[in-house]
């Protein structure tokens, strides 16, 4: 059983994520189950205490036909609060449903995709999700099954940025069982969706093989406390290279960008391929960076002697007159050095 999460301590856990300015709107993100339910509830009281206003988004994927009910209980539930909500459709839905592969990934991406478009085009900069501790525990598991890096083993912030928006995850430190008990401390109703259950999915097999693992003494708060080790790593590292991109990175009115070769590689190999992603994004506009595997390669060629000219992330990569230059490949093929 758990605790039920209360409006001082939830106003405790948004602090750090601030600030919030009276009069702002905030986006909940809300799909009806308990987590977001939770969230929202907890997010109505404090926005009237703060004098801040609040709206619900809900996206009806279109792989399950409930999933249009569901939407409008939703708005049912919001309007209790007297909470504006919206229900927004993933057209692509029907299509991506009838593939082998399962859709949950596509979904949650395209997810994001239409609540970030809907915040930007209604000048909201904070969308709130309801992830708790249990969903970052089996991020992290995911993510180890696939081999991830630091950044993939860090699993989820408490705030990241999407699209020019921030997106808050207030809830990340509290179990499941805290928004189960504060549902009912609110006497707030929530749905369940069977996908949750549906062994076909990664994230359900991992949630029970989680559940064997507790058996072993490997239970959810030692795997977030790994996590947590692995955040302080990476915002070690995401530093160091901050600071070598500040400091050696210079960018050309052109939009090329150069950095010495030498200083770069004089860097931990860690915070090169941090800075050279870096750069690839700056100078391409891409919000992701490329590909482990690709950026690695660059970075062993940096360091050989038969380096040669190649392209990366729509990014032009040589190495002239001892400095890296980057810029963009169509820029590059219009104006050849």
């Amino acid at each position: 059983m758990g605790n039920a999460v209360t409006n001082n301590e939830f106003d405790q856990l948004l602090a750090p994520l601030g600030p919030f300015a009276k009069g702002e709107t905030i986006v909940v993100a809300v799909s009806g189950g308990a987590d977001s339910m939770a969230l929202s509830c907890l997010a109505q009281a404090w926005a009237k205490a703060n004098e801040l206003a609040i709206v619900g988004l809900t996206v009806d994927h279109r792989l399950r036909e409930e999933g249009a009910k569901e939407a409008v209980q939703v708005s049912r539930w919001l309007g209790e609060y007297n909470v504006e909500h919206h229900a927004l459709v993933w057209q692509d839905g029907d299509a991506v449903g009838q593939l082998d592969r399962s859709p949950q990934a596509a979904a949650r991406e395209a997810r994001f995709d239409l609540m970030v478009r809907w915040c930007r085009d209604n000048k909201v900069a904070n969308l709130l999700v309801a992830h708790h501790a249990d969903d970052q525990a089996e991020t992290f598991m995911q993510r180890l099954v696939r081999g991830s890096g630091l950044d993939g083993l860090a699993a989820m912030q408490h705030s990241m940025a999407r699209g020019g928006i921030k997106i808050l995850r207030p809830l990340l430190s509290r179990p499941k069982a805290d928004l189960l008990a504060t549902c009912e401390a609110f006497g707030q109703a929530w749905i369940d969706d069977p996908s949750n259950q549906d062994d076909r999915y990664t994230r359900v097999r991992l949630r029970n093989l989680l559940s064997a693992l507790e058996e072993e003494g490997l239970d959810r708060d030692r795997l977030l406390n790994t996590v947590a080790h692995m955040q302080r790593a990476k915002a070690a590292i995401d530093d160091a290279a901050e600071h070598l991109v500040r400091d050696s990175v210079v960018l050309a009115e052109n939009g090329f960008l150069t950095i010495d070769r030498e200083v770069l590689l004089a860097a931990p190999d860690e915070v090169v391929l941090r800075c050279l992603a870096r750069c690839l994004c700056q100078v391409s506009g891409a919000v992701y960076p490329p590909r482990f595997d690709s950026l690695f390669l660059v970075f062993e060629a940096l360091g050989s002697t038969d380096w040669s000219d190649r392209t990366l992330h729509g990014c032009q990569i040589r190495v002239r007159n001892g400095s890296l230059v980057i810029s963009l490949e169509a820029q590059e093929r219009q104006n050849p050095c």
